[in-house]
């Protein structure tokens, strides 16, 4: 435990939230705020949490708004679980969580000095031993001298590449680490709910094949046909925003295979819960509990048991890309070119800093299943890119692409994490792309994680 206090808030009071910070910082505490570092995308989150877990005191600036944000009801719950002094302070008339009335807030309504001489006294009155902040910024230098590195090599390897782009042409991102939420308490999964959303034009998303679908008995699923034969998984050094993990480019053949148009919701997930083949999600907060939003909080094993519940498996690495980009090595589903008007991502509605401001999905968090037309991918698959993470069936290692196999490929034998595809209702454009490639331990469960599963044809 570290001399400091980290505020939480919501992103509607980040005026007061810094205001309260540097008048602390003043009179002589140590603050740790995420408005004060420069934290990469990547890593926001994850930083965010780690901050919160080193530090003394939890600050909790209370409003409506705050009361309503997943992101400071986890950090309220991560900081319940860590042992952490809890100093909520009241800035609006809200209903204070059950879980922090035993705790009487400094109320801040009134005058701002006088409540913050208040708030001192509860700091004065909870002493914690001496030590440093966590070295965020020295994390975030780290972090830019390695991506440096990689542009200077890649532009060592240019002439090499040129030959390959001619005829291959992908892309992604170094793989970086997820949003990690912390775990909730199981919730049932609740009624459906109607989402009303305005109808999409058909999309221009040029075909390679005509769309076949069919729809699985067991669960209701539509799925759609992707037949056999090579595409080009990965992508070239040449790319400025290739991950090392996407190298190089490769021919992979895939025997034919059905794959979920969408990915699992609540409600068919819950029907596998109720016939007592799955277990009950982790987390899952009153905003992706949706009928039809995709189904969170589920980790690999959970995943992998709805799929043979199902009659079907997860999808391996190369099964999900080819599904994704088709044959033409396109960077994205619907094509070359990112489009927020196609995907549920981090736009305007996003609680992190690097939203897009430009575009308005209309959600927030997770969107019902399926809502993006305009999205699809080749094969007509919906959602390949955004709303959440997919976990797929091979084991993650950075250099697997090394010595990919050619006929269906099933990935490393062993390893300590497994792969996940898509990007989530998080990320922003590049980081949505059809060749990302991330990574999670199996054990885990997150809001920004689902699944969807495969058939084989035979």
């Amino acid at each position: 435990m570290t001399n400091y206090a980290f505020i939480s808030y919501a992103h509607q009071n980040a005026k007061f939230a810094e205001k309260l910070a540097a008048e602390l910082r003043r009179q002589g505490v140590r603050v740790w705020i995420d408005q004060w570092y420069n934290l990469p995308a990547d890593t926001w989150k994850r930083e965010i949490d780690r901050a919160l877990k080193q530090s003394a005191w939890v600050v909790l600036v209370l409003s409506p708004a705050a009361v309503e944000s997943w992101v400071v009801a986890e950090q309220i719950q991560l900081a319940q679980q860590a042992g952490k002094i809890l100093l909520p302070v009241l800035v609006k008339p809200c209903r204070v969580p059950d879980t922090l009335k035993h705790i009487p807030p400094v109320d801040f309504s009134g005058s701002f000095q006088p409540a913050v001489d208040r708030l001192m006294r509860r700091i004065a009155g909870h002493p914690a031993a001496p030590h440093s902040p966590p070295a965020t910024r020295l994390a975030q230098i780290a972090t830019s001298l390695f991506q440096w590195r990689w542009v200077f090599v890649s532009v060592l390897l240019v002439v090499l590449g040129l030959l390959l782009s001619v005829a291959w042409r992908g892309s992604g991102y170094r793989a970086e680490p997820v949003v990690v939420p912390v775990n909730v308490q199981p919730v049932e999964i609740t009624q459906p709910i109607v989402v009303p959303t305005a109808e999409l034009p058909a999309g221009p998303n040029p075909l390679p094949t005509p769309v076949h679908s069919k729809i699985r008995l067991r669960d209701e699923q539509k799925m759609v046909y992707v037949p056999a034969g090579d595409f080009l998984m990965g992508s070239a050094a040449t790319d400025p925003e290739a991950g090392e993990d996407e190298q190089p480019p490769h021919v992979v053949f895939t025997d034919a295979f059905w794959l979920d148009q969408t990915e699992i919701t609540n409600h068919q997930y819950q029907r596998c819960v109720t016939e007592g083949a799955c277990s009950v999600p982790t987390g899952n907060l009153r905003q992706f509990r949706g009928a039809q939003q995709p189904v969170v909080g589920v980790n690999w094993f959970q995943a992998g048991d709805y799929c043979r519940w199902a009659g079907g498996r997860l999808p391996t690495e190369a099964e999900w890309e080819k599904a994704a980009r088709g044959v033409d090595g396109r960077v994205f589903p619907w094509g070359n070119v990112f489009d927020g008007r196609r995907v549920n991502h981090c736009d305007v509605n996003c609680v992190a800093d690097w939203k897009d401001r430009s575009t308005d999905d209309g959600y927030p968090v997770t969107s019902p299943v399926g809502q993006f037309l305009l999205g699809a991918s080749p094969y007509g698959a919906l959602d390949m890119s955004g709303n959440v993470w997919e976990w797929v069936a091979d084991w993650y290692q950075p250099d697997a692409y090394q010595s990919a196999g050619y006929k269906n490929p099933t990935g490393p034998e062993t390893g300590l994490q497994r792969v996940i595809r898509g990007g989530s209702w998080l990320y922003n454009g590049r980081n949505l792309r059809t060749t990302r490639r991330n990574k999670e331990s199996p054990t885990y469960g997150y809001e920004n994680i689902g699944f969807r599963c495969v058939v084989p044809e035979n």
